[in-house]
């Protein structure tokens, strides 16, 4: 039996890749003679970096910037091989998981330290950036990549505003540097969802950042006061385009700043494996992410890997550290089956320590059902 792994990350607890393995690992208890491939996948956010170390030909480029409340890190980015085009992942400077839960503030916090990554890559000779966007700390439209690179982003007073989404009231003018015009700017978003609105970045996504409820609405109105700077001085309107909400407006704020091209992170990602190729030829499928809901369907993992067993009318078995219905949303878009890895009460906290065993354990529980009817 040909088996299919290409699960994404658990934020916060596993990478993608000891996600794969734990999948493996419990379908190997069941029987070991089965022909396995793993894929640690993304949806062209977090993880990024790690699939193409694993896939393709380049290097990564450590470097020091900061995180997204300004303190100083060491990160990475990946540059392909005989090639001036470099990938940065968002995530790796301006990411959730690099703040303490007591620190965050989607107000305050910054994209800032991710542009240092792309101005480095730049100075490094580099003219074509790839960014991938997914598990932000932030919530302000790509502001701080742009004043990392030079970009003036004026007051009344003619001065540089302060980083964060709580500032971007005061913009009055935007300068752009002359040098980015030579820059190609290409953004994966992880997430369909638009900038404004009930799904828009800052009312979906900014709550899980740390945004108390009174601040999600001031927030609300700074991003839309910043799209509305953007369209009277670069005659671009942001608020509509698929994705822009990815990464707290990011992918919508780069787009009309820097002209950037925005692409599905997933299709992609996958297409850098031929995934869609390995789905044709397998008989069964394992995806996983650590939480299952409504924002999956804006194109993380599970539903885009479903589309495609969809397709090809492949057997997909989903595994998930928390799951909420309504699952008809999913088995519509090609997930067979869900299953939670918890194998008893359980706290988070627990849960997380205990992910790795839980994946195999639930994984060899499936896959001996699994077998016995294919």
């Amino acid at each position: 039996m040909n088996i299919l792994i290409a699960p994404d990350s658990f934020k916060e607890c596993l990478n993608a890749k000891k996600v794969a393995r734990s999948i493996a690992k419990g379908i190997n208890k069941i029987n070991p003679n089965h022909n396995i491939e793993e894929i640690p996948i993304s949806d062209g956010g977090e993880g990024s970096i790690d699939f193409l170390k694993k896939n393709c030909d380049g290097k990564a480029v450590k470097h020091e910037t900061e995180n997204a409340i300004g303190n100083k890190i060491l990160s990475e980015y990946y540059k392909f091989r005989n090639s001036k085009k470099a990938w940065v992942e968002l995530s790796k400077a301006s990411g959730l998981s690099l703040i303490a839960k007591k620190n965050r503030n989607p107000g305050l916090t910054s994209t800032y330290g991710t542009g240092l990554s792309i101005n480095h890559a730049i100075q490094s000779g580099c003219s074509e950036i790839i960014l991938s966007l997914g598990g932000s700390a932030t919530n302000d439209a790509g502001a701080g990549i742009f004043q990392a690179l030079g970009g003036k982003l004026l007051d009344e007073n003619n001065n540089q505003i302060e980083k964060g989404c709580e500032s971007l009231f005061k913009i009055k003018q935007i300068k752009i540097p002359e040098y980015l015009n030579d820059i190609k700017f290409q953004v994966t978003y992880d997430v369909s969802n638009p900038l404004l609105g009930l799904n828009g970045a800052t009312k979906t996504y900014s709550k899980q950042k740390g945004a108390t409820l009174d601040q999600i609405e001031k927030l609300e109105k700074n991003i839309l006061y910043f799209s509305q700077i953007i369209k009277k001085d670069l005659k671009i309107d942001i608020t509509k385009i698929k994705g822009g909400g990815s990464a707290g407006g990011t992918a919508a704020g780069l787009y009309g700043l820097l002209g950037a091209k925005l692409k599905n992170g997933f299709k992609l990602i996958s297409g850098l494996v031929n995934l869609e190729d390995k789905v044709k030829s397998s008989d069964i499928i394992f995806t996983a992410e650590g939480k299952l809901d409504y924002q999956s369907l804006n194109g993380k993992v599970p539903i885009e890997l479903g589309k495609l067993a969809k397709k090809h009318k492949k057997t997909l078995i989903c595994l998930a550290g928390s799951i909420e219905p309504p699952y008809e949303d999913f088995y519509k878009n090609g997930v067979t089956a869900i299953f939670n890895i918890q194998n008893k009460p359980i706290s988070l906290e627990e849960s997380m320590k205990e992910a790795e065993n839980q994946i195999s354990d639930i994984s060899s529980r499936v896959f001996s059902f699994l077998e016995k009817v294919q």
